[in-house]
């Protein structure tokens, strides 16, 4: 037996209560509900429950409702300091290295450029009297080779550093990330963390709620999730050669009301909000 897309939506049923009806379909078709629990989704200035997690929808035309949670297509990766980031990569000895080294030798050299610069008898004279070390001076000897006499294996871990982190991470080790120097944490952040990536999470585990749920459910998450039969779909890689998009996409209003009345249904605490709707989709006046 099959059944078309409104005819199986209205066989489905969440804890005993049908979750598609006749009443909610009326309400989808009007945008306007006729209950109070047929939530449909939310316009750009609507008041959003306290609590609740934001689902934005933008319609791109060609694709459909790009969905964003808790953000919008315009959001930027976060600002964090590379020392903040290479502690988030487990790679906190940068910054020791980096700390130990400047603060022996950063007052002559500011940039690592300037260890290839030539080393002068008063500043080993000064070294030597704001340190417990003995630093021999050699005339004509360049910065580079002066410290490979004296710290040969700390001038290996700092170049090694700024070998692999660009040479940034010596002077500007507390500023914010320039993200476009650092193409593989930004492709990591479009693909994980950006709202459109957090949003395709959420409706994967929304899926996996209505699963759980039973056999029917199981069924309508395979209706929501099946591009054929247009329910929401998932985009991984915005063309070949690139694939820092990862979204999930709703093609029209009802399955964004089908998406809400789901989410209502399983008891989550979230609102599909319209922010910039397609022409047709705008608030009824």
């Amino acid at each position: 037996m099959s059944y078309d897309r409104r005819d199986f939506l209205k066989t489905l049923t969440l804890g005993g209560f049908a979750l598609f009806t006749p009443d909610w379909f009326s309400s989808v078709k009007e945008r306007r509900p006729t209950k109070p629990e047929f939530r449909l989704p939310a316009y750009a200035k609507d008041p959003i429950p306290k609590g609740h997690d934001v689902i934005n929808a933008v319609w791109n035309d060609g694709t459909g409702y790009i969905l964003y949670l808790n953000g919008t297509p315009y959001d930027e990766p976060p600002k964090i300091t590379l020392r903040e980031k290479l502690a988030e990569e487990g790679e906190e000895g940068v910054g020791e290295v980096i700390d130990e080294f400047r603060s022996k030798y950063g007052e002559f050299i500011w940039d690592l450029e300037e260890l290839d610069n030539e080393v002068e008898e008063e500043q080993v004279e000064q070294l030597n009297e704001n340190s417990d070390e003995e630093y021999t001076f050699e005339p004509d000897e360049t910065w580079r080779d002066f410290i490979g006499r004296h710290d040969s294996q700390l001038l290996e871990d700092v170049e090694s550093s700024a070998e692999e982190w660009g040479s940034k991470v010596y002077d500007r080790l507390d500023d914010h990330i320039d993200w476009d120097e650092h193409e593989d944490w930004l492709t990591d952040w479009c693909r994980n963390q950006a709202p459109e990536a957090d949003a395709l999470g959420y409706i994967e585990g929304l899926f996996d709620g209505l699963e759980s749920e039973g056999e029917e459910k199981t069924e309508l998450a395979r209706e929501l999730e099946t591009y054929d039969l247009d329910g929401i779909h998932f985009i991984d890689g915005a063309c070949p050669g690139n694939d820092t998009l990862r979204c999930a996409v709703a093609p029209d209003y009802e399955t964004l009301a089908a998406l809400q009345r789901a989410i209502d249904g399983l008891g989550w605490s979230a609102t599909v909000v319209l922010l910039e709707p397609a022409k047709g989709d705008e608030r009824a006046s």
